[in-house]
């Protein structure tokens, strides 16, 4: 072959695509999940086919600039098998270097001795690669006479070196950029339990309160009513299964809800007789619209408690579900004292429902807490309109 292909220099290999590498070069962070075995093999093949293409296609772009250089005087299938060999080398080496970065990493805290130990790594595969290049070369023709070891050496030092820390600092990159994204993960991991962990935290607060008000009306109704409480019993063992069955989740259905309304009215209504007077005014087809679980009921507890248990007279309750665009409006009204209602903010339906809407939506949602004219208080909620999709 002619004396400058003899000498050419591998090209530096340009650093690939960030996303393929998926393999050997991870390091998953203390008290992280290792992948599995079947995982791992996996990344090792994809880690594998990527590495070999991209060799390939960098021997192709050796051949081409090769082809250039002697102006076609050298012929096309001796150019391609030297320098695509010449590339292939590279492949098991390209490997081993991405697993002394992952053993080793220059990070802070062991910069110099990382250094060293892939120092000694860059070392060994340039020696390594030239005694590859002395056995391979009477089948591959690299040199038409092969030189002695030491000016073999010597002749591929610099372009080995140069390409095997680039390697380096390319699997460095990939490394750095996987572990962000494993951290990146973990503190989205993090989050939605925590976020879980508030939710539950406020539905264990309310729970309770409306379990305490449910037996506090039974007790009060079987002094003077056995038959009647005996039904409130059966109505709240029917509320409790509603509230367990959902337990778990953090959104029902509108139709969920209303069902539950009607539960607790029932119960109530017993207690409180014709004082009680319960409005429904919902729009049925919005009956598999997604809401936030045990959102109506505490308000609808929070207005008998406020507007309609004090009073002698009859007291009127009104829930009502509209469509507005792409929004849900939702209303809880009554027309007792506006003035002796619990104030906004206060009382545990008012505040966990704020709450709960505040975690589950952000700033998209309206919680409003006005006067009605005639009398009493209205409570608006403004949500997102979204459906549960059909099983």
């Amino acid at each position: 072959m002619h004396a400058a292909a003899q000498q050419c220099l591998p090209l530096p290999a340009q650093a690939p695509p960030r996303r393929w590498w998926n393999g050997p070069v991870v390091q998953h962070p203390a008290g992280s999940n290792a992948p599995g075995a079947g995982p791992m093999q996996r990344q090792t093949v994809l880690t594998w086919t990527w590495v070999g293409a991209w060799w390939l296609l960098t021997g192709l772009i050796w051949t081409g600039q090769m082809h250039e250089a002697f102006s076609g005087q050298v012929g096309w299938p001796t150019l391609l098998r030297t320098e695509m060999a010449k590339a292939a080398l590279w492949i098991p080496f390209t490997l081993l270097l991405f697993w002394c970065v992952q053993r080793h990493p220059i990070e802070r805290g062991s910069m110099l001795r990382s250094l060293g130990w892939l120092s000694l790594a860059v070392l060994g595969i340039i020696a390594a690669r030239a005694l590859c290049t002395a056995a391979f070369n009477p089948w591959v023709g690299w040199y038409t006479q092969l030189p002695g070891w030491p000016a073999l050496l010597r002749s591929s030092f610099l372009g080995n070196l140069l390409t095997a820390w680039m390697i380096v600092g390319v699997a460095h990159a990939l490394l750095f950029a996987q572990r962000d994204r494993l951290r990146q993960q973990q503190q989205a991991e993090l989050q939605s339990q925590l976020s879980q962990a508030r939710f539950e935290a406020l539905a264990a607060r309310l729970d309770p309160h409306f379990l305490f008000n449910a037996l506090h009306s039974i007790s009060e109704v079987m002094h003077r009513d056995v038959g009647a409480a005996d039904r409130m019993v059966v109505g709240l063992g029917g509320l409790l299964r509603q509230s367990i069955d959902g337990g778990a989740t953090q959104h029902s259905t509108l139709g969920d809800q209303i069902e539950l309304i009607e539960d607790y009215v029932g119960i109530e209504q017993v207690r409180l007789g014709s004082r009680l007077r319960f409005e429904l005014d919902v729009d049925e087809s919005l009956s598999p619209a997604v809401v936030p679980r045990l959102l109506l009921q505490p308000l609808v507890e929070n207005a008998i408690r406020y507007a309609v248990a004090p009073r002698t007279q009859p007291g009127r309750i009104r829930v009502s579900a509209r469509r507005q665009d792409h929004r849900l409006r939702l209303e809880v009204s009554d027309d007792g004292d506006a003035q002796a209602a619990a104030p906004p903010g206060h009382g545990v339906g008012l505040a966990s429902a704020q709450a709960r809407l505040r975690h589950l939506y952000g700033e998209d949602f309206g919680f409003d807490v006005a006067a009605t004219p005639g009398g009493g208080t209205c409570v608006r909620i403004d949500l997102p309109l979204r459906v549960e999709a059909a099983a």
